[in-house]
């Protein structure tokens, strides 16, 4: 049990990761089901909308990074400059996009700031990072409680859940490297948690990315054809998801359809709401010339296919065409994952593999709020995770198979039966064909066109959307447990 554990949360960790607070703002719900109507009323009016909507955060940022590389080339020993342009920008973004609390976000970094700078008297032998990382964690659950408003506290959320993970991430690297102290002030950290890069959408970064993109990805950068090659990638593949958000009700009409063609309907629409705002990320963390994320054990680039999009936050093939549950939890958000992996697994685990994994699992509900539907995602994701990794292992076992989690090298010598085998083929698809049963069950109660959506969905809507399609993936996992019992 405790290798699957470490397994599991060394190479993946939550499914439901996403920024798109703001997003789902945008979506709209259009009932029609002639061509030609959904072009006019629903195609065309969203892009001009979702054009209209994204072109300033890339604007803001291509200005931030001709005015750094401006700033790199004449002024190259005053990072301050770039700090306090990477803070208004962002000051300019926060406040353009949220309408309310704003108060939440002012009262968190000065806090924040406060206990990190106290954190550098050595004399107080106190842990800071893990005061100001339960700190920030109980923030965030206040902040919700305290706010009456489901509204406000819907589109503050994202903006605060990023701000909280720099917070904790800070606290820690500043500990553990002392060097960082050295460059930490009031300017650059107020540059960090509010970079136009990722304050509104994410991903999260640590504040030595941050500064490694100031200091040193300015003077490499070159603004050539690649550049914005990247960028305009990123914004079609970005607009196009959302196009597909918007519209998709129009096609699949649970009027007319089976209730679960109508389901993956549903989640396939939510993951593509999650698409545009990853996509819209990436496209403005080139435009800030962030450099390409880096796997810091490995120092090498987490995906090969990261060079034709110039940043890593989804890989929507991964999700769309599964070959487990465990990967989809590290395609539906990499730089996530990688904080959950660092800062909170691996500080844990030298107490325990389980209570790091549970600690983590926690920490990944908290961050999302006090939120039954995400909660019982989560949970329902992490049994299934379980269940699914030690079947793989016994079946790979039993028929010496290349049927494990994680794919086996095409030179596998552990099996005698490897990728190309029949029995190999059948019990892989099995296994992806469930994953995306599991996908469509899981998707279905985020429904866009509920008038929950800006609310919060509550308990009973959760299990209405269940008890509809038959509670299948929870019977799945029963059985799938007895059956990993028996073998």
């Amino acid at each position: 049990m405790s290798e699957y554990f470490y397994d599991l949360y060394d190479e993946n960790e939550d499914m439901f990761d996403t920024y798109d607070d703001d997003s789902e703002r945008y979506l709209r719900n259009y009932q029609t089901t002639n061509w030609n109507d959904v072009f006019e009323n629903c195609i065309v009016p969203s892009f001009f909308q979702i054009s209209n909507y994204v072109i300033p955060f890339v604007a803001i940022n291509i200005f931030l990074c001709i005015s750094n590389k401006l700033q790199a080339r004449y002024l190259p020993s005053h990072y301050n400059i770039a700090h306090a342009l990477s803070f208004g920008c962002g000051i300019v973004l926060i406040y353009n996009s949220i309408d309310h609390g704003h108060q939440y976000l002012i009262q968190l970094f000065i806090s924040v700031y406060l206990l990190v700078k106290l954190s550098f008297f050595d004399q107080m032998r106190i842990r800071f990072d893990i005061l100001i990382s339960i700190y920030s964690m109980l923030y965030l659950i206040v902040c919700e409680i305290l706010e009456k408003d489901p509204k406000i506290w819907h589109h503050i959320r994202g903006v605060l859940m990023v701000a909280v993970m720099k917070s904790i991430s800070l606290a820690m690297d500043t500990r553990t490297d002392r060097s960082l102290r050295d460059r930490f002030s009031m300017i650059s950290f107020l540059g960090y948690i509010c970079s136009p890069a990722n304050c509104i959408f994410g991903p999260w970064t640590s504040f030595n990315d941050y500064l490694e993109t100031i200091t040193k990805s300015k003077s490499r950068l070159k603004l050539n054809y690649k550049y914005f090659a990247h960028i305009l990638i990123n914004l079609v593949i970005s607009i196009l998801c959302l196009l597909f958000s918007n519209c998709t009700d129009a096609i699949f009409n649970p009027e007319h359809l089976w209730k679960w063609i109508v389901a993956y309907g549903t989640a396939f629409s939510f993951r593509m709401s999650h698409y545009f705002v990853s996509f819209l990320s990436q496209a403005t963390m080139v435009s800030s010339g962030s450099m390409p994320n880096v796997d810091q054990s490995t120092k090498s680039l987490p995906f090969k296919l990261s060079q034709y999009f110039g940043y890593t936050v989804v890989r929507p093939w991964a999700i769309e065409f599964p070959r487990s549950l465990v990967h989809v939890v590290v395609a539906w958000n990499v730089p996530m994952h990688n904080f959950l992996k660092q800062y909170i697994f691996r500080a844990i685990k030298p107490y325990g593999t389980f209570a790091a994994v549970l600690l983590t699992y926690v920490t990944s509900s908290l961050l999302h709020g006090l939120n039954f539907q995400l909660w019982a995602t989560l949970l329902t994701i992490g049994v299934w995770s379980y269940v699914e990794y030690n079947m793989r292992n016994k079946l790979a076992q039993i028929f010496s198979a290349c049927v494990l989690v994680n794919k086996c090298t095409k030179t596998c010598t552990k099996h005698h039966l490897g990728h190309n085998k029949l029995l190999t083929l059948f019990i892989n698809v099995i296994f992806s064909v469930m994953c995306i049963i599991n996908l469509a069950y899981l998707g279905a109660i985020f429904d866009a066109s509920s008038q929950l959506q800006t609310e919060g969905f509550s308990f009973k809507h959760t299990l209405d959307k269940w008890y509809k399609l038959d509670y299948i993936s929870h019977w799945l996992l029963l059985l799938g447990y007895i059956f990993n019992w028996i073998i």
